[in-house]
């Protein structure tokens, strides 16, 4: 994913759903389900659309917080000093804690991705699955 933290689409001024790195796609990127041309492929209704918004404002902080974790953590591995550097226990340390902020986030952010695909019907599931599929 690189240096954007997990995350697919825009920084959190505009927040998007940050993306597991692994595992199955659970969506395309960023909100999707204000995409217009994906809103028509998919055939959302807008009392769901406002429903994954609901969902996503509900866990938006939650998110904001589990990458600002993240990046502080890499942050603080990135910016080891040369001593710090020749002890393998401190850098196995920071790396770990890399990880587990990481993997909290990625856990988060799946979460609401599979909220937010409970609002949807088994044809908007499968018409989802593909576009994400035709995107990778």
């Amino acid at each position: 994913m690189g240096g954007n933290g997990g995350r697919m689409g825009g920084g959190y001024g505009n927040m998007t759903v940050p993306v597991p790195r692994h595992g199955p796609q659970l969506g395309p990127p960023g909100r999707w389900w204000d995409d217009k041309r994906t809103v028509r492929a998919l055939g959302l209704r807008s009392d769901q659309q406002r429903k994954m918004d609901d969902i996503f404002n509900a866990n938006k902080g939650q998110l904001e917080n589990l990458l600002g974790n993240l990046q502080r953590e890499e942050q603080r591995l990135s910016s080891l000093n040369r001593e710090d550097l020749q002890d393998e226990n401190k850098v196995f340390a920071a790396i770990d804690r890399v990880t587990v902020a990481r993997a909290e986030l990625e856990k988060a952010s799946a979460h609401v991705l599979l909220l937010i695909r409970k609002e949807m019907d088994g044809g908007q599931l499968a018409a989802l699955d593909r576009e994400t599929a035709n995107q990778q």
